[in-house]
């Protein structure tokens, strides 16, 4: 009785071992896909308004960001007490075929048509809430000057158009 005991104690053992060694391969996010123009209304998570007529929409499990930009008369994205996203098929697009659709408290549904749609990576939206205030913009990095490292780590001349050093003195030599 006892080695079938061990035996099984030694198996259990060795099944509950943990998978995060290095064989386990590390999770992935999903990729957007950049060039959709696009999304279904049903796959939504997210959304944040940037002025009255434009939001930046989270969309799948992945959260990929859309630029979303709307026309209308009435159109208060940042007043709306709610937001709908209304298509026939289900798929949220832009040129008019889609809507939007919010709520002042006391009000009607106002309709709000769908004029854009633009697929943003993750630097465009950080860029898109500095341009409409909400985050301060990123401070430049660098001086913005272009050098060519010499050997010494110093910033060495450019090469002349002939191919010769541009001064011997510093030893760098230039081929090209």
């Amino acid at each position: 009785m006892r080695p079938l005991v061990a035996v099984l104690c030694a198996a259990l053992t060795g099944c509950a071992t943990s998978g995060s060694g290095p064989t386990q391969p590390p999770t992935v996010r999903a990729v957007c896909d950049q060039r959709a123009n696009c999304f279904s209304q049903r796959a939504v998570r997210d959304f944040r308004v940037l002025d009255n007529s434009s939001m930046v929409v989270f969309v799948g499990s992945a959260g990929c960001p859309y630029l979303v930009e709307v026309d209308g008369i009435f159109c208060n994205l940042r007043g709306s007490a709610y937001l709908r996203f209304h298509d026939l098929d289900g798929r949220i697009c832009g040129l008019g075929r889609s809507y939007i659709s919010g709520n002042l408290f006391a009000g009607e549904d106002e309709l709000c048509q769908v004029r854009s749609i633009e697929p943003l990576n993750d630097d465009e939206v950080v860029e898109t809430y500095a341009a409409h205030g909400i985050v301060d913009p990123l401070p430049p990095a660098g001086s913005g000057e272009l050098g060519v490292m010499g050997a010494s780590g110093q910033g060495a001349p450019l090469p002349p158009a002939t191919g010769e050093p541009a001064d011997s003195e510093t030893g760098a030599e230039w081929t090209l």
